[in-house]
Parts: structure tokens; C-alpha cells; sequence
């Protein structure tokens, strides 16, 4: 193991998550590390349970929780984690795209 590296996600592809989701992802330290990118009015799908860590890098991003817990609302220049276990999905109220970068934590 080194001390240190970089990713340079400049150089991988975008991935469609779903039409309106998308990603470019690498893989360091055994967890998941993406920017991702919710078009206008985008909505996650599907409920996930991995847990993250994120910074929205512009934009603004909504999770609702499966467990009825209050919806998260994160701005632009914010962090915020969600727990592994709790089902959870993203949602992008605004008409401008909201970009992300995270760190998923495997569940």
C-alpha cells in the first residue's frame, strides 16, 4: 500500500445511472468515490442503504429516508453523511443541475 495517490475522474467516462443521474466513479480504499451529476427535477428511483459521505459541489440535493425521518435538504458548499442501513433516496427539486462528489460506505 502507498502513502497517498489521486484520482483523476477527468479521465473516466460518465456512467448513466438513470437517465437524468449520472456518475464517474473510481474505485480507493475499498469504498466507492464518484461526482455525480442530477439533472433538473432529477429523482433516484430506487431506495439505497449503503452509507456516504458527500459535499455538494453546486446545487442543492433532498434525501428522504424510508424510516419517515425528515428529508435532508443540502446546499451547495455543505457536507453530509447518510447511514449506512436506513433506506434513503436523492431527489434534485431545483432547474439547475446539482453536482456531488462521494465516498460511499458499503452496506
Amino acid at each position: 500500500m502507498t502513502a497517498g495517490g489521486k484520482l483523476d475522474f477527468g479521465s473516466v467516462g460518465w456512467a448513466d445511472d438513470q437517465s437524468d443521474i449520472r456518475s464517474r466513479a473510481a474505485a480507493a480504499l475499498g469504498s466507492r468515490w464518484a461526482v455525480v451529476e442530477y439533472g433538473p427535477h432529477a429523482a433516484r428511483d430506487e431506495w439505497c442503504v449503503d452509507g456516504h459521505r458527500g459535499y455538494v459541489l453546486a446545487g442543492h440535493i433532498e434525501y428522504e429516508f424510508d424510516d419517515g425521518s425528515d428529508t435532508l435538504a443540502v446546499d451547495e458548499g455543505q457536507g453530509f453523511f447518510l447511514a449506512a442501513g436506513t433506506g434513503h433516496r436523492g431527489r434534485n427539486p431545483r432547474e439547475t443541475v446539482t453536482r456531488l462528489f462521494l465516498i460511499d460506505d458499503p452496506s
